[in-house]
């Protein structure tokens, strides 16, 4: 009796009589920021892991701190302002030359130093020195025993001064953070360091009231 021989197999079906093999399950792949995560980007920033992030969490993620000590010695001075105290008429200068570079520093680092946002910010101190006297002049001088000193009613002018200087300088870093198109356009270029060196013009009109009346030994003109 003669043996049946097996059927032979052709290439690429499976054998006669034998269970076809389950088929694999794909491997879903796996996301950017989770394969960036697992793959040693632990530490790394947002945009070299492949997660999103609003650019202005990012932004303020990367405010460095010495912004809030700036703002907490500003809120400081303009609190002491507030109170009716003897000033010495070098400290008067300093305050004023301290806001001066504050805001100079401002328009150069928003704007860069060229002739636009100099000529801009020169013209507003300008209009502050001649304008704004009686709207900036400090009130209430009066002497002192020590011939140096001045005595200067207390105002909450010199905070609202100080905090208007920071709050354009600490907007024009976020919207330069941020990529802003209209941080170029010349208009705002001008107006912004116009405003910025008024600032600066009223610290500079409340210095030179204070020297002026420590020299000619009677009260200035009162502010209104």
């Amino acid at each position: 009796m003669m043996r049946r021989q097996p059927a032979r197999r052709q290439p690429g079906k499976p054998a006669t009589g034998l269970a076809t093999p389950a088929l694999q399950r794909p491997r879903l792949a796996t996301p950017p920021a989770a394969s960036s995560h697992r793959h040693g980007c632990r530490g790394a920033g947002a945009a070299d892991c492949g997660f999103t992030s609003s650019p202005d969490r990012i932004v303020i993620a990367h405010i460095p701190p010495w912004v809030f000590l700036i703002l907490a010695v500003l809120a400081w001075a303009g609190w002491r302002q507030s109170r009716t105290r003897a000033v010495p008429v070098a400290a008067a200068a300093g305050i004023a030359i301290g806001l001066t570079a504050l805001s100079v520093s401002g328009v150069v680092s928003a704007f860069g130093a060229k002739a636009l946002p100099l000529l801009g910010w020169a013209a507003g101190m300008a209009a502050a020195l001649l304008l704004g006297k009686r709207a900036f002049g400090p009130r209430g001088l009066a002497h002192t025993d020590h011939p140096r000193r001045v005595q200067v009613g207390g105002s909450w002018l010199p905070m609202g001064l100080m905090m208007g200087i920071f709050a354009v300088k600490f907007a024009l870093g976020m919207a330069t953070g941020l990529g802003a198109t209209f941080i170029g356009e010349p208009g705002f270029v001008a107006a912004i360091s116009a405003v910025l060196g008024a600032f600066s013009g009223a610290f500079a009109v409340r210095a030179l009231a204070v020297w002026r009346f420590s020299r000619a030994g009677q009260p200035v003109a009162a502010a209104a």
